[in-house]
């Protein structure tokens, strides 16, 4: 059955078509969230691009755990089945990463912002995303389902934590904070080994400890005119690529490694980069 709705929806398949959804299905991937979420931290709201950040590595952690311990193989190969992008296909096939991503990240937006726009606009992209998965042949339509289920749940649980964050906010001594920031990630590679969750875990790691200790120290705010706001994003982004693929050439490429590695990432992310942004002027409110 499920076969045999993958091969209903290719036929309508065409040059143009594939390059369309090739594109679309990039709105599901990690490096538009490299991209997307540092706007909200450095420019827009830095709790809501922190709360963005470990709400969608949280369902990137669960969504990999699944896929390791169900083992579905994708339908690449099948039989009357056209696969293509298929590197955008890494894993194996329940859930589906590129939908339970997309749900995470606009989910999450559309609870917190709740404007009948963005519930339009990102619908849409969920929806044409999650398509996208089955235009290119490379998930079923049951790991479409299974993703954006689980992402409604994360959503859900998400902001009742959150709910309750707000209501107790962590009233712990900094060291005890940035402890917990490197233990907590560190115990859930424990629980859970895979070379995926390494670079996801030390990523958040280093992330809270660049929060906490900007929070406490300086507590920068994203204000700025729009043109600094654009240098800002353009310098922050630029270091994080260059620290990620650089660290590469210094660095053995193993799992502790790529865990120190994206844990540096993290911390320029939330404390690095919005101290390089008040040292070049770029928030309106100066850093005390």
């Amino acid at each position: 059955m499920q076969a045999e709705i993958l091969k209903a929806i290719q036929t309508i398949s065409n040059p143009f078509l594939d390059y369309f959804f090739i594109i679309l299905t990039m709105f599901g991937s990690s490096g538009f969230y490299f991209i997307f979420i540092p706007i909200f931290y450095w420019c827009i709201d830095k709790r809501l691009g922190l709360k963005l950040g470990l709400i969608l590595i949280a369902s990137i952690y669960i969504n990999t755990v699944i896929k390791e311990v169900t083992k579905i193989s994708r339908p690449i190969g099948y039989p009357g089945i056209r696969s293509i992008f298929t590197q955008s296909a890494g894993g194996y096939s329940f859930p589906s990463g590129h939908a339970q991503g997309s749900a995470t990240f606009w989910g999450t937006l559309m609870v917190h912002y709740n404007k009948k726009w963005l519930w339009y606009l990102g619908s849409l992209v969920v929806i044409l995303v999650s398509f996208s998965r089955m235009y290119l042949g490379v998930h079923w339509p049951i790991d479409i389902a299974g993703g954006i289920l689980i992402a409604f749940l994360i959503v859900v649980l998400g902001e009742l934590i959150d709910s309750i964050i707000r209501e107790n906010p962590l009233k712990f001594p900094l060291y005890l904070k940035i402890l917990l920031s490197i233990v907590v990630p560190v115990i859930f590679v424990w629980i859970f080994p895979h070379k995926d969750i390494y670079e996801h875990m030390g990523l958040i790691a280093g992330v809270l400890t660049g929060y906490f200790v900007d929070k406490e120290k300086f507590d920068f705010t994203t204000h700025g005119t729009f043109s600094k706001q654009v240098v800002k994003f353009l310098i922050g982004v630029a270091v994080f690529f260059a620290l990620k693929e650089g660290l590469k050439l210094i660095m053995p490429y193993e799992n502790a490694f790529n865990f120190l590695r994206y844990s540096l990432c993290g911390v320029w992310l939330s404390l690095g980069a919005p101290y390089t942004f008040y040292l070049l002027k770029l928030n309106d409110k100066k850093i005390a």
